[in-house]
């Protein structure tokens, strides 16, 4: 199986494993679950739509000298290797970012980083 059908076939059953039911023990707030989302076309840029909101909401803790630099999300590798995990932290357990963080309520920024999660986040 190659790595991107392994992953696409990773990130299908999060999301059905996540549709059918699972949440953190104890979410941090409340926040909608989407409901199985698909890559738009087009695709939402890193450079242009995702950068400015790591850089917004999560470089703080998760960069150099964050309380999380262990999980950076500082360029596009870090995040594209750490995609899965922002999936479901942002997305399904409302964990990230913390409560007692900016959150990521934006309807629109909010959608652009779900869209390019689902397209397996591309370096575009």
């Amino acid at each position: 199986m190659s790595a991107m059908r392994a992953r696409a076939w990773s990130l299908h059953v999060l999301l059905v494993a996540c549709a059918a039911g699972c949440s953190d023990p104890a979410p941090a707030r409340n926040c909608a679950i989407p409901q199985m989302p698909s890559c738009p076309d087009p695709a939402p840029s890193y450079a242009t739509d995702v950068s400015p909101i790591f850089q917004t909401y999560c470089v703080r803790c998760h960069g150099p000298g964050g309380v999380e630099f262990n999980k950076p999300l500082t360029t596009w590798a870090e995040a594209n290797s750490r995609y899965g995990a922002v999936l479901q932290q942002v997305f399904f357990f409302c964990a990230m970012p913390p409560a007692t963080e900016p959150q990521l309520t934006d309807p629109a920024q909010r959608a652009a980083l779900l869209g390019w999660l689902m397209c397996m986040a591309p370096n575009n």
